[in-house]
């Protein structure tokens, strides 16, 4: 027989449970971001519990697990994704004198994907919190700009590096995919042109490949770019003057 005392709007909450090899090591991170520690076990298996104003997390030890390894992963949907990414990033600088943006923990930078506006965030034990905010409008997105071409075989390739570079975290995968077709960036636009390079350096310096990456910000910027196509392309050109920053 059906209840009609529940009410259709009550909403559920979701609350993921990561493995981890030390709690110590979990709560330090999370706390450095600006989590708040609500529970911790010591007896009769460790366990603890944090919680942000976006999620709440729990965690419990399993000491074989490897972080490179790692398959936990939950999306977070935020309301305001620069706000929380900014802040997490000057919390983690803070008690980092960095942003960790390799190895574990790692924060990724916030990237504009088809769906959402997102970043990774990724603990010490290789769990990933995907934190994103749906785009306002329905009409497709491509990395910051609305569609306006059919899609070429270079274009192809580069939205699928630049989905695995920033929405999966697959460097390694992502400069294989881009390499195929950097070859040929001549005969592309020149504002894709210029994205795929910031995007290659990008990855070349997340993956530690530092002459590698200086060489591509070289070809970058050797494109002449109008000040319309410097527009089209603010996102990435605000990225290649960071990346100049960070290699100084």
């Amino acid at each position: 027989m059906e209840d009609n005392n529940i009410s259709p709007n009550r909403e559920g909450k979701a609350i993921p449970i990561f493995p981890c090899r030390s709690i110590d090591e979990q709560l330090d991170f999370y706390q450095a971001l600006g989590f708040e520690l609500t529970y911790r076990q010591a007896k009769p298996n460790l366990y603890a519990c944090v919680r942000h104003c976006i999620t709440e997390i729990h965690f419990f030890v399993l000491k074989q697990l490897d972080p490179a390894n790692s398959y936990s992963m939950c999306y977070v949907s935020v309301p305001n994704v620069d706000d929380i990414y900014k802040e997490f990033c000057e919390n983690l600088k803070k008690t980092y004198q960095r942003i960790p943006a390799k190895g574990f923990p790692r924060i990724t930078k916030l990237n504009n994907l088809a769906e959402d506006r997102r970043f990774n965030l990724i603990d010490p034990a290789g769990n990933r919190l995907l934190i994103g905010q749906k785009h306002a409008t329905s009409d497709p997105v491509q990395n910051g700009q609305y569609a306006a071409a059919p899609p070429s075989k270079f274009s192809n390739a580069y939205e699928t590096a630049y989905r695995l570079a920033y929405a999966k975290d697959e460097p390694a995968g992502a400069a294989r995919v881009l390499d195929l077709v950097l070859a040929k960036a001549d005969e592309t636009s020149v504002t894709l042109g210029f994205k795929a390079y910031v995007l290659r350096a990008d990855i070349a310096v997340s993956m530690g490949e530092i002459n590698l990456a200086k060489t591509f910000i070289v070809q970058a910027d050797h494109i002449s770019l109008s000040d319309q196509e410097l527009e089209e392309v603010k996102e990435a050109s605000e990225r290649l003057h960071e990346l100049k920053v960070t290699l100084e």
